[in-house]
């Protein structure tokens, strides 16, 4: 019977079309009579008139809608030091999709997009992924009313998924009834022919393999497995896979109590996961389309690489840190947006104009002030912020003012995206105080941050008593040499922080024999070195007492205003980050302009339909389509 068809085992990576012949109950056949169905073709080679293989073909269809409602989107994703790998099950196609490694963005949007996408019913991510991920994945299933689970990350290593997907059917199963049993004469045709085998088959075949040996099928599965997901460039993605199979084993266990829940999983592919705003490409293409290309050091001393000649490396001519990091993402993931692409030529074109030449290279200038500020807000916000990242935000808030003023001044720049969010985000009247209060001349003699004079009343008076304490340290050295015995030649009164204040006389040579040091009535010995004696008199208590421990009052005084001012800085860093997550994007932009105009790019015509029209152009490197189309063609 025609509908007998639907049981063949598809090779990977291509799709079988369920027969027109099939109806829709028949094509949703319950994974126990699938699994049933698909060890009569493969292992008993049934007559295709058989009864029983009918029987399996025509599942109750209400049960079946049944058992599909039930199962929920399983989805497993781990991301660790920003890279991320996730895989989830769709239960109605019975198909596992797999992204494989790949950078993630620092705000997660990768994830959000294979979270919108898939309708995860379920999330699971390992304990060890990272800590700003794992929120994201929390606050989605809040949103959502999905269920989010941290599991152990025992649950999410490589081997284990590749000794599930090792496991499945899909994989241990070898494609083809001939291979499987095979006629005895072709078997013993090809062993007395003496020929070397065609395939991997035949070969297992010469080797005298059985059958159902589980290392064949553990080598064909290995084999096979390569087609769907490239294990040892793809950990994450292993592991995701592999925490996502042992779900799925989990709940055909509560659900069926079958003997063998692994078998039972019904698998009908594994796909790469693609997305619909964004392109994934493989490590592999990228390296043979020349996207990136790492070249080691010339020294063989050192272990460090740079780029060497790619498409990035051409193109790459941003000026900042998080322009370099979004430009590397916009080239491993192209958008498949046309009004995305479409925006990012209006702006290079808009840049690219005559009259926008001089203010694109103002704009560049002073993009090369501008800091990595998420990681200075982030320093900043834990305590641990130097002179430098102080440094790096009034920086920032001099440069965000001076190209607020240079993009004011494009001309036909209004309709321009990027053009109209700068003008948004750049609001120099919230950025115009941050940092006015440190007193850069003091901060960089002490290497310590200070604050200016008129800012604190309170302070400004302990660093004038501060200042003038010399003085009075005089005058207490004089009062005291009036009441010494003679041989004390000379004595000063000297100030140590946290110590106080002490009396300083110079090293006597008695005193460096045996007897040692002799104090004075009243006096208390301190410490001493080589040349000088440190003593402790009651003059000294009282100073302590009125004066106190200046400078540490005043840094105590600095730490407090400094820390006011920090909590107003921080009401301002959400701000402050999105302004430059979109100086990133005009940095990107200004690259692909600078580009444009030194390799002669002319800028495409989008359209809808699958057609790339090129008239006497040339290629970049090895690239050809997307990557030039979203830039400009010549």
């Amino acid at each position: 019977m025609p509908p007998k068809r639907r049981f063949y085992k598809r090779r990977p990576k291509h799709k079988t079309p369920i027969p027109d012949d099939i109806t829709e109950s028949e094509s949703l056949a319950t994974p126990s009579d699938v699994h049933k169905a698909k060890k009569v073709k493969w292992r008993e080679q049934e007559d295709p008139d058989t009864p029983g293989k009918a029987t399996a073909s025509h599942a109750d269809s209400s049960d079946e809608e049944d058992l599909v409602v039930a199962e929920k989107v399983c989805l497993t994703a781990f991301c660790q030091y920003g890279r991320l790998g996730c895989a989830y099950y769709d239960p109605v196609k019975r198909i596992i999709y797999a992204l494989e490694d790949t950078q993630e963005g620092s705000h997660y949007d990768l994830i959000k997009m294979v979270l919108e996408q898939a309708s995860a019913d379920v999330i699971l991510t390992s304990s060890r992924s990272d800590d700003g991920f794992i929120d994201c994945l929390q606050e989605h299933s809040i949103g959502t009313s999905s269920t989010f689970q941290i599991r152990p990350h025992k649950d999410f290593t490589p081997q284990k998924g590749r000794d599930r997907l090792q496991s499945l059917e899909l994989l241990a199963q070898v494609p083809g009834g001939n291979h499987e049993q095979g006629s005895s004469d072709d078997s013993e045709s090809t062993m007395s022919s003496g020929l070397p085998a065609r395939n991997a088959y035949d070969f297992m075949k010469r080797r005298g393999a059985p059958v159902g040996d589980p290392t064949r099928r553990r080598w064909g599965a290995s084999i096979r497995m390569s087609n769907f997901v490239a294990a040892d460039s793809s950990p994450l993605c292993m592991s995701s896979i592999g925490a996502l199979i042992d779900q799925l084993v989990r709940e055909r266990i509560a659900r069926d109590l079958d003997d063998d829940p692994l078998a039972a999983i019904d698998v009908r592919d594994i796909e790469a996961l693609t997305l619909t705003e964004e392109m994934h490409i493989n490590a592999d293409a990228l390296f043979s389309l020349q996207v990136f290309e790492n070249e080691s050091h010339a020294s063989i001393h050192s272990n460090r690489s740079k780029e060497g000649l790619s498409l990035f490396g051409i193109l790459n001519t941003t000026h900042t840190t998080l322009g370099r990091s979004l430009l590397r993402t916009w080239f491993l993931r192209p958008s498949l947006s046309i009004p995305v692409i479409t925006a990012r030529h209006d702006a290079v074109e808009c840049l690219n104009n005559p009259e926008n030449l001089l203010t694109s290279g103002v704009m560049r200038k002073h993009l090369k002030g501008i800091k990595n500020m998420p990681q200075i807000s982030n320093t900043l916000k834990v305590g641990r912020a130097k002179l430098s990242d102080w440094q790096g935000l009034v920086k920032f808030t001099f440069h965000a003012t001076m190209l607020r003023e240079a993009i004011s001044e494009l001309q036909h720049g209004a309709h321009v995206p990027v053009v109209k969010k700068l003008i948004e985000a750049l609001d120099v009247s919230s950025f115009k105080e941050l940092g006015t209060a440190i007193d850069w001349e003091e901060s960089a003699s002490t290497g310590r941050v200070c604050v200016r004079p008129q800012i604190d009343e309170e302070l400004d008076s302990r660093k004038h008593v501060y200042y003038g304490i010399d003085a009075v340290l005089s005058q207490v050295a004089g009062e005291i040499c009036s009441k010494v015995p003679e041989r004390y030649t000379s004595l000063n009164v000297v100030y140590f922080p946290q110590l106080g204040y002490l009396i300083c006389v110079p090293m006597l040579e008695e005193w460096k024999g045996e007897g040692g040091i002799e104090a004075i009535d009243g006096w208390v010995f301190q410490f001493s070195s080589n040349d000088y004696v440190y003593f402790k008199s009651q003059e000294m208590r009282d100073m302590d007492t009125h004066i106190g421990d200046l400078h540490s009052a005043i840094v105590d005084r600095e730490i407090e205003v400094i820390q006011d001012l920090l909590e107003r800085i921080l009401v301002h860093m959400d701000g402050i980050n999105h302004a430059c997550d979109v100086c990133a994007e005009l940095d990107c932009l200004l690259a692909f302009a600078q580009a444009s105009i030194a390799y002669n790019y002319k800028r495409p015509y989008m359209v809808d339909e699958n057609i790339i029209d090129i008239s006497q152009g040339r290629r970049v490197l090895g690239v050809w389509s997307l990557y030039v189309v979203q830039l400009t063609v010549e």
